[in-house]
């Protein structure tokens, strides 16, 4: 058996990258999967690239808006019965150094990572609660939640929220058997940051300083979010996962030592 068999999960920011790789792993472990994304272009695409491997649809939504996202719900609800794991992979943000952060700047990055993560939890978990049936609710947070990076002010401290809402939600919803947890990658392949073959000599700076030598993919990430999905994770909850390959723990060992 399948470790998701016949769940029904939804993958948010899903048209490329994290999200898609994650919607992937989710078919492979038997799962029915609804992917969304903001980019109109992408989701048909991404959509047909999944059914190749499992029965998958998606649809066009703006996390960070209640009624689309309340929308979205519903026709998963109504495709397949059921809503049983929500990955809230949806973010993203832009550097700019700190003095020049516009409003903006801080409000996209809000919008994008933390008022959706929100929104989506939310709505989701009235319909798990609604259901009887439990649930896990994964928010990809970012190890820049959990320490600070020049010029990605806005961007960390969306992701701090992130985890932050994942350990209340936790608290709030067990009772309820739905499980939230945080995933908070390292630096991942995947979309913009391998586009640019110039960016080599920063990847090669970014390897040196984890603990396995290498930066994450998007396969990586997604084995997480299958554990946390899965009966696996049956009595996790509250928690933040870190996975970046020693990443954070370099950095923590360098600071030390310096200190």
């Amino acid at each position: 058996m399948k470790r998701l068999q016949d769940r029904v999960c939804i993958v948010t920011g899903a048209g490329r990258g994290i999200g898609k790789g994650i919607a992937e792993r989710f078919l492979a472990e038997g799962a029915r999967v609804w992917i969304c994304d903001m980019r109109p272009d992408s989701v048909p695409k991404a959509v047909a690239e999944l059914q190749k491997l499992g029965p998958a649809d998606g649809s066009v939504t703006d996390v960070a808006r209640r009624d689309q996202v309340e929308a979205m719900i519903d026709a998963v609800v109504e495709r397949w019965g059921q809503l049983d794991v929500l990955v809230n992979n949806a973010g993203g943000g832009t550097g700019a150094p700190f003095l020049e952060i516009t409003d903006a700047d801080w409000d996209r990055d809000l919008d994008n990572n933390l008022r959706g993560t929100f929104l989506c939890t939310q709505v989701a978990a009235r319909r798990m609660v609604a259901q009887g049936k439990g649930g896990s609710i994964i928010n990809i947070g970012s190890t820049n939640g959990l320490r600070g990076q020049a010029d990605l002010a806005p961007y960390g401290a969306a992701k701090a929220g992130v985890i932050n809402l994942s350990m209340s939600a936790a608290l709030e919803l067990g009772e309820y058997g739905i499980r939230v947890n945080a995933l908070c990658p390292g630096t991942v392949l995947s979309g913009p940051s391998t586009d640019n073959p110039g960016d080599e000599e920063r990847r090669g700076e970014l390897r040196a300083h984890t603990a396995l030598k290498r930066l994450g993919t998007p396969a990586d990430i997604a084995a997480a979010a299958a554990y946390l999905a899965s009966d696996d994770a049956a009595f996790v909850t509250g928690h933040a996962l870190v996975v970046d390959g020693g990443l954070t723990a370099r950095q923590l060992n360098l600071r030390s030592n310096r200190g």
